[in-house]
Order: structure tokens, then sequence, then C-alpha cells
């Protein structure tokens, strides 16, 4: 990885600002506080994000300010990668917003973690990475802060000794066994469940063995009752047979039974048909006399002449009728001119005036008036009582009219009688012959049946009354029916009994065969957790000391090597303990990295940085960082001499890029390039 540029924008002191970065050697020089500082942080950003404990938001936003950005440009396996990540302030805090990642033109945005994941995969760091606050592996090869480093070199043993084996990725072999300490508990509790399935295995064997001895024995029983119920079938069936012979004599006896008592019956019925046809044939001789003589005395009637009559008579009465309307028509019209001439004569006598000319009407006037309505009214009651005389003519007339009528009605009515009375007679004489008739039929039908009765008699007695007989071997029958249901609901239940042991005995079967195959996998569990404890876990632990014993002895030797170029003092000498302790001796006693001078401190620091780079990149060899270096202060406290041997320390490296942050001028003499930073009314610059 070549870093070749980075834009800040409103990051801490820096408003709008880009630098570019050659390859080589590169010296970021400024008094303290002039942004320096803040340029490594933007780096960290926007490769890794924010960290709640490490690197806040706050920290980098721009106060007052509502957004700012890092893009950083760099190369990788020839590829060109810009990523670029942004900060917004919300209401009480500053949060990272969207960014990109651009490879080769190609741009993919992503959130926060999105972009850490990608950044991971160019840098081939570990994924376990990407849940983690920071890349052990970036913070110990590329950037670590000298006074970070100081940190580790004065913290207790065992964090340090797991620090360094996350670093060189040794972690996974403790990880290995703590995980084959987790599998073999959880074989464990597996084992002991599975133990707990099978502990009633030999009770399982106990049940399915007495089952199968039940099962015997309801073989037994059922062999038993199928003997039993194959002799009483035979007994059923010939009892059935017998029945079956006995059933068709009755049938034939019940049917002859049946027929003679239809018989009976039919001539019983004939019997009291012939008594009853000989009382009506009595009756209808006396009725059939009495008519006669009835008859006798009746003369013939014309009724032709009758109904002529009857019909004219009626025609003249409805012309009286008519005639008497047109009466009772003139009589009404009579009366009501001789009321309206008493009406005039009374009106005029009580007349004063005129009633039109108002003139005076004189006693003669009235006079006249009244004799000419008196002659009117006498007129009319001429008329009046001529029509009172035609009207009773004409009553009379059709009073007579009517009594013809009745007369002839009466005469009608005779002959109907007479008519009904000989027709009746005629019936009696067809029922009287009807009856003789059906009397001697009836005394023929009544021998016949005779001579049938007889015969079925006959058949009768040849057919003895089985019932008796039927009624025992019925009653036999069903008490054998009855038994043998009883056996087979006996050996129902026997057979439902061995179809629930039969079940029974699979499922015990299955869950045996389950319990064993459950041993087999206890037997295997119990191999593998052996395998686990003792031969895998020493597998492990040789394997994780061989590896340590190289780094350490790797890292010892260079740790000696570094320390020596940077420290000159024969009598002052270094090495690391087994975890990582470094060892220091001074005129041949131990002495505390306390004790040691302020440059001493910084060049024990720097030269375990070192050591470190150069054993993980060694280690981790497939990494994607090797060819950059940051140092932060990596002089503080050093001599003139000691500065002069950082040339020797960046040839030896042979690190393509390598960033030293510092305010030491003396480095500028063996640099590449020099980037100078200033602060002016709080807003960072690069100097020309």
């Amino acid at each position: 990885m070549i870093i070749k540029r980075i834009k800040l924008e409103n990051i801490r002191s820096y408003t709008n600002q880009e630098i570019n970065f050659p390859t080589g050697n590169i010296l970021l020089s400024g008094n303290i506080g002039s942004g320096k500082t803040t340029l490594l942080l933007a780096i960290d950003f926007v490769l890794f994000g924010l960290r709640k404990s490490d690197l806040s938001g706050s920290a980098l936003l721009r106060h007052g300010e509502q957004k700012g950005s890092v893009e950083l440009e760099f190369e990788i396996d020839d590829k060109k990668v810009i990523i670029k990540r942004t900060l917004k302030r919300e209401k009480n805090s500053v949060a990272q917003g969207s960014g990109f990642v651009s490879i080769n033109g190609e741009l993919v945005e992503g959130t926060a973690v999105e972009l850490k994941q990608k950044i991971l995969e160019l840098f081939n760091y570990p994924m376990e990475s990407l849940t983690k606050s920071k890349s052990l592996i970036y913070n110990y090869t590329v950037y670590t802060p000298q006074e970070e480093m100081k940190t580790i070199l004065l913290g207790e043993p065992l964090e340090r000794l797991n620090i360094l084996r996350k670093v060189f990725g040794i972690d996974k072999y403790q990880r290995v066994l703590d995980n084959s300490k987790i599998v073999v508990s959880a074989i464990k509790n597996k084992k002991k469940e599975f133990e707990v399935r099978i502990h009633n295995l030999s009770d399982k064997v106990n049940e399915r063995d007495e089952k199968k001895a039940r099962i015997s024995i309801l073989k037994e029983i059922t062999n038993e009752l199928d003997i039993k119920i194959k002799e009483m079938n035979e007994e059923i069936f010939k009892l059935n047979n017998e029945i079956k012979s006995i059933d068709d004599k009755k049938i034939k006896r019940d049917k002859l039974e049946r027929e003679l008592g239809i018989l009976n019956n039919n001539s019983e019925n004939l019997l009291n048909q012939r008594k009853r046809n000989s009382k009506e044939i009595t009756n209808l001789n006396d009725e059939i006399k009495i008519i006669e003589e009835e008859l006798k005395e009746k003369n013939q009637i014309d009724v032709g002449l009758i109904n002529s009559k009857t019909v004219e008579i009626n025609d003249n009465i409805r012309k009286c009728e008519i005639e008497l309307k047109e009466v009772y028509k003139k009589l009404h019209q009579c009366d009501l001119k001789i009321n309206e001439s008493n009406k005039a004569k009374k009106e005029i006598q009580s007349l004063e005036h005129c009633p039109y000319c108002r003139q005076n009407v004189s006693e003669v006037h009235k006079s006249t008036i009244i004799e000419s309505e008196e002659k009117i009214i006498k007129e009319y009651q001429d008329i009046f009582y001529g029509l009172n005389g035609k009207e009773v003519e004409i009553e009379n007339k059709i009073k007579e009219l009517r009594t013809e009528l009745d007369v002839l009605n009466k005469q009608k009515s005779s002959y109907e009688l007479y008519k009904f009375k000989k027709e009746s007679l005629q019936r009696k004489y067809d029922r009287l012959e009807l009856l003789n008739e059906e009397q001697n039929n009836n005394k023929v039908r009544i021998g016949e049946l005779n001579i049938k009765k007889s015969e079925i008699n006959k058949e009768l007695e040849l057919i003895p009354d089985l019932s008796e007989q039927y009624f025992n071997i019925k009653t036999n029958l069903d008490k054998l029916i009855y038994s043998e249901k009883r056996l087979f609901s006996e050996r129902a239940v026997n057979e439902k009994e061995n179809n629930l042991l039969n079940d029974t005995i699979l499922r015990l079967d299955k869950e045996i065969q389950n319990d064993e195959n459950i041993k087999i996998k206890i037997l295997k569990y119990s191999k593998l957790m052996t395998w686990l404890e003792n031969d895998f876990a020493n597998v492990i632990q040789i394997m994780e000391k061989q590896i340590m014993m190289k780094v350490h002895s790797d890292f010892d030797s260079l740790f000696k090597e570094w320390f020596k170029i940077l420290v000159s003092d024969e009598n002052l000498k270094i090495k690391l303990d087994y975890d990582f302790t470094p060892l220091i001796q001074q005129n041949g006693y131990d002495t505390d990295y306390l004790h040691l001078s302020g440059g001493e401190k910084t060049a024990a620091a720097l030269a375990y940085r070192l050591a470190l780079n150069q054993v993980i990149n060694t280690v981790m060899s497939d990494i994607n960082t090797r060819d950059l270096l940051i140092l932060d202060e990596p002089t503080d406290g050093f001599s003139e001499e000691q500065v002069d041997k950082i040339r020797l320390i960046l040839e030896q490296l042979g690190v393509k890029q390598v960033i030293i942050v510092s305010h030491d001028p003396k480095i500028e003499s063996f640099v590449d390039s020099v980037i100078r930073f200033e602060k002016v009314n709080g807003l960072s610059k690069i100097i020309s």
C-alpha cells in the first residue's frame, strides 16, 4: 500500500486541504499543534471509521461545522483505490455518514461497516477485525503512536502476550483449544444426555421379552379358541340344517293353514251374504206388492198437454203483468196531475200580487184559474177511476191464471211421482232377479269351497305340528350362537391385545435399536473426548509452542539488533522474556524499563515497534500493507547521535513509503521529501 493523496474538509484545524504524498521517506514537519497528528487521525478514520473508545466524530469534525469528510487515494496491488468517509453533526453527537470506495474507477457506495469490510479485503486482513474497534495488524505494522508502544511495554505480561498472540494470529491456537474445550463440554453434555436417554435400556429389553412371552401365551389361547369355535361352527351348521328342514315343513303347513283360513273366511262370508240376500229378497217382494197396488189406482196423464197448457198460462201471466205495470204507470201519472192542480188552486187562492208584473190579482182571475184546474182534476179523476177498475180486472185474471197453473203443476207432480214409483218398481224387479242369481252362484261357490277345505285338511293331517321341536332346536342354536359370539369376542380381545403387544414390541425394538446406536455414539464420544482432551490438545499446544518459539526467537533477535543500533552502550543489554517482556541488564544487573533515560526508553520502544513490524510482516506474508510505515515522534528524547542512526534504520528497513511525524529538523537531512505544516489563526495549511 502506497498513499498518494489525502483531502480533508472541516476536519479539526483543516477547512479544505489536499496533500499529495510521494514514495520514499517523508517527513511531516511542523510545530506542535500545527496539524500533523490530525493528518494521521484522518488516515486512521478514512480507513477504519469511527471507534467508540478510540476515535470519536466530535474529536474530528471542526467546531461549528455541520459536516466534514476525508478522501484518501492509495495504490495497492497495482490498483488505484479512492476511499471517502463523511461526518455529519446530529442533535447530540457527530455520526458517520455514507461513503464510497472506488477501485480503478469503479465506484461502490456503502455504509461505514461495508466500507471497513472492503478495506479489510483490500489489505488482506482477517475478517475478524470487522467487528473490532481497530485492526491490530494495522496498528502494529503501519501506525502505532510512540506513547502507545511504551504503554504496551509497561503493561501486564499476560495482557501483552495475549495482544501479541492476536497480532501474530497465534491466538487462533488458543481459540482452537478453547473451542475444543467447548466441544468437549458439549460432547460431555450430549454424552450425559444420551446416558440419561438410555438409562432404562435394560428395562426396555426386559419389557420386550415379557411382551413376547405374553404373545406366545395369547397364541396358545387363540389356538384353543379357534378349535372351540370350529366345533361350535359344525354344531351350529347341523342345527341350522335341521331348522331349515323344519322351516320348509313349517312354511308348507303355515301356507295350508292360511289357505284353509282364507277358505273358511270366504265360506262364512258367502253364507252371511246368502242370509243378507234372502232377507233383502223378502223385503223386495213386499215393496213390489205395495207399489203395484198403488200404480193400479193411477190413471194415465197426458204430460205433453200439461206442459203445453203450462207454457200458455205462463205467457198469459207475463202479458197481464206487463199490462198491469202500464196501468200502474198511468195511475201514477193521474195522481201527479191531480196533485199539481190542487197545488195550483191552493197557490192562486193565497196569491195577492203577480210575481212577474207585480200587479194585483183579481178574484175573477183567481176564480177562472180555479175553475180551469178543477176541470183538469175531474178529468184525471175519471181516468183514475177507470184505471182502478181495469187494475182490479187484470189482478183477478192473474189470480185465475195462477190457480189454473197450480192445478197443472199438481197434476205434473203426481205424474212425476207415478213415474218414479214405476221406475222404482222396475229397479226392484232387476235387483230381485240379480239377488236370485247371486244366491244360486253363492250356493255353487260354497260347495266348491267345502270340497277345497276337505282336500287341505287331508294334506294337513300328513304334516305334523313341529313348533315345539322347532322351539327346542332354535333355543339350542341361540345358545350356541351366543357362546360362539363370546368366543369370537374373547378371540378379538386377544387379537387386539396381541396387536397392541406387537406395536409395543415394534416400538421397543425401535427404541432399543436407537438406544444401541446411542451406546455406540457414547463410545465414540468417549473416544473423541479422550482424543480432544489429550492428543489433540497436546498437538495444538506443541504447534503453538513451536510457532511462539520461532516468533519469539525472530522477535528477540530483531529487538536486540534494532536496540543495539540505537543504543551503543555496551553495558546496556536487552532481550525478551518468554512472555515478550523486555529484560534489561545494565552493568550485569537487572534493571527496570522505568529506570532508563528518556532516549533509552524511546530506543527500546522504537526497537520493539520495528521488530514487531518485521515479525508480523514475516509471519503474515500475504498482507498488503507491508510497503507503508508511519512513525509518530520516533526520536523523542534522542541524542543527535541516535537521531543520525535513524538514517541507518530507514536504509535497513527497505520500506517503499515511510511517513515520519517529527518536529526534529535534523531528520530533514536524510529523508526524501518534507511536507511542512503551520497553523495560522486556528487553521492548518501546507507550506510550499
